[in-house]
C-alpha cells in the first residue's frame, strides 16, 4: 500500500542525507547555521504550499505522451 501522507519529520529525515552532503560545499563554521535555515525552509514550504494537487507519477507520464 502506498502512503499518501508523510509526515513533516519523516519528511525531513528522508532529505537529511542530502542536507548533511550539500552542506559541504558551505565552509564548517557555517554548515550548523545553514542547515538550521534549510529546515526552516522546508517547513516553511510545507505549511504555505498546497500540496493536495501534485500530480502523480502516472499522470506526468500520460502528460509527456500528449502532442504539444
Amino acid at each position: 500500500m502506498i502512503k499518501e501522507y508523510i509526515s513533516p519529520l519523516e519528511l525531513l529525515e528522508l532529505l537529511r542525507p542530502k542536507i548533511k552532503k550539500e552542506l559541504y560545499q558551505t565552509d564548517a563554521r557555517y554548515r550548523e547555521d545553514l542547515e538550521q535555515e534549510i529546515v526552516t525552509k522546508i517547513l516553511e514550504g510545507l505549511r504555505t504550499k498546497k500540496f493536495h494537487s501534485i500530480p502523480t507519477f502516472f499522470e506526468l507520464v500520460e502528460k509527456e505522451k500528449q502532442p504539444k
